[in-house]
C-alpha cells in the first residue's frame, strides 16, 4: 500500500464532514449548523462549486471549525472536473488536518440518525473504508471506463428543432450504441453537453488492476485516503486514464480502493438513496413520504433533499 508523509502539528478532529456544494445556499448552511450543533469537535470541509458565487466567508467563520476548499474546481456534470474536485479536496484535508475519518456528502444529503451514534461505530470497525462497488467486467457500465469521451459542441439554436427530429436523434444516438462497441454518444442532465466516447487501444486494467463502479459518497478512514492520494502520485498514467472517462467520480476511487489487498472496503456506503430511472439516472427527491424507508434504513446520511420541496422531513 502506497503512502504519504503526514504533516505534523496539525489541528486535530477525529471526524471530518467534506461537503461538496454548488447552491441551495440557505440549505448548505442548515446542513452545516446540524453538523456543528451534534458533532461539535469536527471539522467540515466545504468545496463549493466555483460556477457558484463565493458563499459568505464571515458567516462561515461564525460557525467554527468550518474550512474552505482553495481554489474551488469549477464543476461539470460527467467529466473529470467532479473528480479533479474530491480529489483536491481529499489532498487539502491530509495536508490541512490531522483526523481519523472523513464522510464524503452534497450539499443536499441530510444526517438520519445521531452524529454521535454513527462515530461511535467508526472508531471500533474493523474496516478502512466504506464504499459500494462491483467490478465492472462486460456489464452495463463497460462503455463508460473502456472507452474515452470528448464534449461534442454544442447546437446554440437547438431549442428550435422541432420535438420530432429531436426525437428521431435520440433514437438514432440509442441504436448507434446498441449496435457496435467502437463509438458512443452520452447524453447528460439539461444544458450539459452530448459525449463522443471512442474505445481505447489501450487501458489500465487486468487481474490484478479490476476496474470497479460504484457510489461517489463514501466515508473512508486517513489511512485509506493516503493511499488513494499516493497512488495518483505514484500511478499518474491510471488517474490520466480516467480522466477521459465517462463520470470518471464512480470509478477511479472505488478501482484504487478496492484493488488495494490491505484495506479492508465494505460494500456500503451507509448512504439512502432512492434512484429514479430515466433517460439519465438520478437519485429521487425525498419527502415526508419516504420517512418511513428513511427510519428503516439504518443508514448514515440520505440524499438527497430539497427543502424547497419538503422542509419537513428535515425537522423530522
Amino acid at each position: 500500500m502506497t503512502e504519504l508523509t503526514k504533516p505534523s502539528n496539525l489541528p486535530w478532529h477525529e471526524f471530518v464532514y467534506l461537503i461538496l456544494s454548488y447552491g441551495k445556499v440557505e440549505q448548505l448552511f442548515r446542513l452545516i449548523r446540524t453538523l456543528r450543533a451534534t458533532s461539535p469537535n469536527s471539522a467540515i470541509l466545504l468545496h463549493h462549486d466555483a460556477k457558484s458565487p463565493p458563499l459568505d466567508e464571515c458567516a462561515l467563520r461564525e460557525l467554527d471549525g468550518v474550512y474552505s476548499v482553495v481554489p474551488r474546481v469549477e464543476v461539470q456534470w460527467g467529466d473529470n472536473s467532479f473528480l479533479d474536485a474530491y480529489l483536491h479536496s481529499i489532498a487539502y484535508a491530509l495536508k490541512n488536518l490531522d483526523f481519523s475519518w472523513l464522510s464524503v456528502i452534497s450539499g443536499q444529503d441530510y444526517p438520519l440518525r445521531p452524529l454521535a451514534t454513527i462515530e461511535t461505530e467508526l472508531r471500533v470497525t474493523h474496516y478502512d473504508a466504506f464504499v459500494k462497488a462491483a467490478p465492472v467486467k462486460n456489464g452495463p457500465y463497460h462503455a463508460r471506463y473502456y472507452l474515452h469521451y470528448r464534449p461534442l459542441p454544442r447546437f446554440r439554436y437547438a431549442y428550435r428543432i422541432p420535438r420530432w427530429l429531436r426525437a428521431a436523434f435520440n433514437w438514432g444516438r440509442q441504436q448507434l450504441n446498441l449496435q457496435q462497441s467502437l463509438l458512443r454518444i452520452e447524453g447528460g442532465p439539461h444544458n450539459t453537453p452530448l459525449r463522443l466516447g471512442i474505445r481505447t487501444i489501450r487501458h489500465p486494467f487486468s487481474d490484478a488492476l479490476l476496474c470497479y463502479k460504484g457510489s461517489d459518497w463514501f466515508t473512508c478512514s486517513h489511512r485509506a485516503l493516503t493511499h488513494l492520494i499516493a497512488f495518483g502520485q505514484h500511478r499518474p498514467e491510471v488517474l490520466e486514464y480516467f480522466r477521459h472517462t465517462f463520470i470518471p467520480s464512480e470509478s477511479y476511487f472505488q478501482t484504487v480502493l478496492w484493488n488495494c489487498k490491505e484495506l479492508k472496503v465494505c460494500d456500503d456506503n451507509r448512504r439512502f438513496i432512492v434512484w429514479k430511472t430515466s433517460r439519465v439516472e438520478h437519485p429521487k427527491t425525498l419527502t415526508f413520504l419516504d420517512l418511513d424507508a428513511i427510519t428503516r434504513s439504518g443508514k448514515d446520511f440520505g440524499r438527497k433533499f430539497d427543502a424547497a420541496v419538503d422542509s419537513a422531513v428535515l425537522g423530522r
